[in-house]
């Protein structure tokens, strides 16, 4: 296989950790690309301090005044519009975005959000068997997730709605018991549309686990309201979290589910569903190594997928697949492999009219700074 490659940044700023980007194609023939952007000190640091220069690699990815932000692109990728953030919730700091045009040209975010708690409340709470994530000298105070939520805009993307949080997902571990309970976990994956209804992925804990699970929802209002419907995918060992899951639609009602195996050797791990996610077949690991993934159906029936690469040499991958999503095609591809330090990834990729692939990413090279970044891919079969 052939293939070309080009590099360029969508959008870079020193004074804030921009990452976990995803991108739609709109029909007007712009891009809508939707990322979290967070404060970022690092620019405050000497360059030539060994120190310092340590501090750069270090990965944090909380922070209590996170926000989604966007900007418009043309077909050229030139900007159009300046960066704009999204209403915030008052109360939390939005992560991931993920995004989904749908049938009815809406437009469909979903995220989650991160409660930040100050030290002295965080360490009253802990006395009540209550354990926060974070470290108040790496992530400056503490936090507790607050659940998976969804926006829809109508206008492509200029307005949206307020944020929908998930129902409660059975059995789930509870935040804060008696005060805050698991809507949803987290997400950071595609969600897909069939026929009348819409399957949203999610992972969280489960309270008799160790590890993290995969779970899906589904809407049958266009995403005005969620119902839980399975669970994707737990290792019955509770040795692998298996989460982040992205859903690709294989045809009928036949999908897969691609998942980030953590704790384990970073394989991918996918699960199948022939009825729509009512119930899955085992799952298995496949032969990529790398995280989160991004499924893409292309125009020709194929399917593209890409992902981080946090092993040395830090940086982007992806992978042709048959149409089943079953058989890999050719040899992995590398996107590039010149990041700084494992903080790289969550890369989300879409079809160019003109038959180029787009994969957005967050990348750190020399001097720190976290940026959108983005590659066009040109992939002809010999």
């Amino acid at each position: 296989m052939s293939k070309n490659i080009i590099n360029f940044v969508l959008y870079k700023d020193s004074h804030f950790f921009s990452s976990f980007p995803s991108i739609a194609l709109l029909d007007d023939n712009r891009l809508l690309l939707l990322f979290r952007r967070a404060r970022d000190s690092r620019w405050l640091l000497d360059d030539n301090d060994d120190e310092s220069n340590k501090l750069k690699q270090q990965v944090d990815h909380v922070d209590s005044r996170s926000q989604l932000t966007k900007i418009y692109f043309d077909l050229d990728l030139n900007p159009i519009t300046e960066p704009a953030p999204l209403p915030i919730n008052p109360e939390a700091a939005d992560q991931d975005a993920s995004v989904l045009v749908l049938s009815n040209k809406s437009i469909l975010l979903s995220s989650f959000s991160w409660y930040p708690i100050h030290s002295r409340i965080a360490r009253a709470l802990k006395k009540e068997e209550f354990c926060p994530y974070g470290h108040i000298d790496i992530t400056g105070c503490f936090y507790i997730s607050w659940g998976v939520y969804t926006r829809i805009s109508k206008d492509l993307g200029n307005t949206w709605t307020s944020h929908n949080y998930l129902p409660i997902l059975p059995n789930a571990l509870e935040v804060l018991p008696g005060k805050r309970t698991s809507h949803g976990g987290s997400i950071r994956g595609q969600a897909i549309e069939i026929g009348n209804e819409i399957l949203l992925p999610v992972y969280s804990r489960l309270k008799s686990d160790n590890v993290d699970t995969s779970h899906v929802y589904y809407s049958k209002d266009m995403g005005k309201s969620w119902t839980y419907r399975s669970m994707i995918a737990r290792d019955a060992q509770q040795k692998l979290n298996l989460n982040e899951p992205a859903l690709l639609h294989l045809g009928g009602d036949r999908i897969m589910a691609f998942m980030r195996n953590t704790s384990g050797n970073d394989h991918l791990v996918t699960a199948t569903s022939n009825d729509r996610g009512h119930t899955w077949e085992d799952w298995v690991e496949r032969k990529v190594i790398g995280h989160p993934t991004h499924p893409l159906r292309l125009s020709d029936g194929r399917v593209f997928i890409c992902y981080g690469y946090r092993h040395e040499p830090f940086g982007i991958r992806g992978h042709l697949m048959d149409s089943s999503a079953e058989n890999f095609i050719g040899e992995e591809i590398i996107i590039r492999d010149d990041g700084l330090c494992g903080d790289v990834g969550y890369p989300w990729s879409v079809e160019m009219p003109d038959g180029r692939i787009l994969v957005v990413y967050y990348f750190t090279t020399e001097g720190g700074i976290r940026h959108i970044a983005g590659s066009l891919l040109t992939l002809k079969s010999l």
